[in-house]
């Protein structure tokens, strides 16, 4: 008989509230402060300034100002302390349902708690201005004087929790700001946003409200009752492979959704359980795999249960694949080329969507393009991978370690970005390695227009290709990656990315009708990588460009987006590019997978860009 344990549906121990925007209408007084003092200075604020006024400590506000005029962010601070004090003694009003909420919590005996990154002075200012009305005070009240970190960081909810005693997946907090909901979220509490001056949408764990008139104790009890069951985002997780007598680690915590936190982790009492492998409360998974009887691969099969804070469970099969001591390095190598289309921006739940994608597709290196500064390290920590990231825009994620970054840290929005990654070792433990680049060139003018819309011949079409600085920007990546390229032969090189310029081995005489007519062209970006000696795995995979176009420009532009209804030239602008002998392409694929309506109705789209990826399978052969 097996016995299975249903937890008890969980219950509000208390209620956490923001105060600014919230509770009180002191937002606009806010705002009018720091105005004022930026008057003073001799600046004026705009709509633009908003992020860096409303939720957010005073010594950031502070700081920004004293970035915008040179006086120093000491005095400004004390200023605005003063003044934002004095306008709240005389001004503040509570928001509609604010008192009502307060009344009806007290009467029924549920502990709430002030969480503000104002200052002490300025919340007691508050407490005491809603006394005067009605409200009978506070259990706890947390300030940004009573935290080393305040908003966005969880500190200021956690805080307010261990004063209560009461775990924060029991708490509902409630907020008007990214900025807050952010903490709460982070703490692990359940979250009733009220927006005040910026959009919040609805998500697992969080209910947005228009105003606190709507919120009652009851629907805050459901919030806690109703909180998502934690789910790990597949059933099946198969890591890097692991070597016999090699410390192995991985990590799986990134990959749970829907959980109350904390969340701990602890393998399923099998008796086919690996006994080398360590399942910590934190969600590593480490050890070092027990010698192979035979020559052959075995398969290390972990079943992982992550627990949340109401006592809900999840589920994941890991398998780890082991090799002798005495194995070949890896032989296989899937390397990925993906436009994030603005980090995934216009598409709903685009983070969850772009891991689903990689977790199907079984890549093990990948080159990012508009990956939008935190895409490639959330990306990164949600598969235990590793990687590099550069500027803004470009990153690359393995699941092998990045042993060096290559290129410019700081380069702009195009351009490139490389690393050296350890796929494996040698029996005798020498590096098993290859280099990735990952570029970006500029997106006007862009030559499928020049050509199919304007009609232009290939001479004015490399023009204008000159023109885009394209041609320059691929000249200067060469020349970074040319000490790589000159050592291919020893360590494979690839160049990956997004060129916004098609080849010249698409637009060829055969395939002219493919591209209103155009071809042969001569594009110079596509020659200028040949020439450099790197090769098109996906052409080398798929030689015929008219049975096999391989079109990544776009999945979800059928029409040009000006509103003319013409067609949108198809053409395949985004590539995986091979140097070196030890490697041979086995297979090469464009990829747009599930659900795909075209622009501008994306949001529910299940594929989370605009570009399909390119995703090729080599063959590393060593005895080459």
């Amino acid at each position: 008989m097996t016995s299975t344990h249903t937890p008890a549906p969980p219950t509000l121990q208390a209620v956490l509230f923001d105060m600014d925007g919230t509770l009180v209408d002191t937002e606009q007084l806010w705002w009018d402060t720091v105005a004022e003092a930026a008057e003073r200075l001799g600046l004026v604020l705009v709509e633009a300034d908003r992020p860096d006024v409303l939720g957010r400590p005073v010594a950031h506000t502070a700081g920004f100002l004293a970035a915008r005029s040179g006086a120093p962010a000491a005095e400004i601070a004390a200023a605005l302390h003063r003044a934002f004090a004095e306008r709240v003694r005389t001004r503040v009003v509570p928001l509609p349902g604010a008192l009502a909420l307060l009344g009806a919590l007290r009467d029924e005996g549920v502990p709430t708690a002030l969480v503000t990154a104002s200052p002490r002075e300025v919340a007691e200012t508050v407490v005491a201005a809603l006394a005067e009305v009605g409200h009978g005070g506070f259990t706890v009240t947390v300030t940004a004087d009573d935290t080393a970190l305040t908003k966005p960081n969880p500190d200021p909810y956690l805080a307010a929790c261990r004063a209560l005693r009461v775990p924060p997946a029991a708490c509902v907090a409630v907020e008007d700001t990214p900025t807050g909901v952010a903490s709460a979220e982070a703490a692990g509490c359940q979250v009733l946003a009220v927006p005040s001056a910026v959009r919040i949408d609805p998500a697992p764990g969080r209910t947005v409200l228009r105003t606190l008139e709507e919120a009652t104790p009851d629907r805050l009890r459901a919030l806690v009752a109703d909180a998502p069951a934690p789910r790990f985002l597949v059933p099946v997780l198969t890591t890097r492979r692991a070597r016999a007598g090699q410390p192995f680690t991985a990590r799986v915590s990134g990959l749970v959704r829907g959980a109350a936190r904390p969340v701990t982790f602890a393998a399923a009492d099998r008796p086919d359980r690996p006994d080398w492998l360590t399942v910590h409360a934190d969600g590593t998974l480490s050890g070092t795999p027990s010698p192979l009887p035979g020559p052959d691969t075995a398969v290390a099969v972990a079943k992982v249960t992550a627990v949340d804070a109401h006592g809900a469970t999840a589920h994941l099969t890991v398998r780890i694949p082991v090799v002798p001591a005495d194995a070949p390095p890896l032989d296989r190598v899937r390397a990925m080329s993906w436009n994030l289309w603005l980090g995934g921006a216009p598409v709903d739940d685009h983070r969850d969507k772009q891991l689903a994608v990689l977790l199907a597709a079984d890549v093990d290196v990948v080159g990012l393009q508009e990956s939008a500064v935190h895409a490639a390290p959330e990306l990164a920590a949600a598969l235990g991978w590793f990687h590099h990231s550069a500027g803004e825009n470009l990153a690359i994620l393995s699941r092998h370690p990045v042993v060096e970054t290559l290129g410019d840290p700081g380069v702009g929005f195009y351009g490139a970005a490389g690393a050296r990654i350890r796929l494996d070792e040698h029996p005798d433990g020498a590096p098993h390695e290859l280099v990735l680049w990952t570029a970006h060139l500029n997106h006007t003018p862009y030559g499928p227009y020049d050509a199919c819309f304007d009609g232009l011949g290939a001479p004015e079409l490399a023009d204008r290709e000159r023109e885009s600085g394209r041609v320059r920007q691929i000249g200067e990546i060469l020349a970074r990656m040319a000490p790589d390229l000159a050592a291919a032969d020893r360590t494979p090189v690839l160049l990956v990315g997004d060129f916004n310029a098609p080849s010249h081995l698409v637009w060829t005489a055969g395939a002219a009708p493919l591209h209103g007519g155009h071809g042969p062209v001569d594009w110079p970006v596509s020659r200028a990588v040949e020439r450099a000696g790197l090769r098109d795995s996906y052409r080398e995979a798929h030689p015929d460009p008219v049975a096999v176009p391989g079109t990544t420009w776009s999945p979800v532009h059928p029409r040009h987006e000006d509103g003319s209804g013409r067609p949108e030239p198809q053409d395949r602008i985004d590539f995986v590019l091979h140097a070196g002998d030890h490697l041979t392409v086995l297979d090469s694929t464009t990829l747009a997978t599930g659900r795909i309506a075209p622009w501008p109705d994306v949001a529910a789209n299940d594929w989370p860009s605009d570009h399909a990826a390119v995703v090729t399978t080599f063959r590393f052969d060593r005895s080459v």
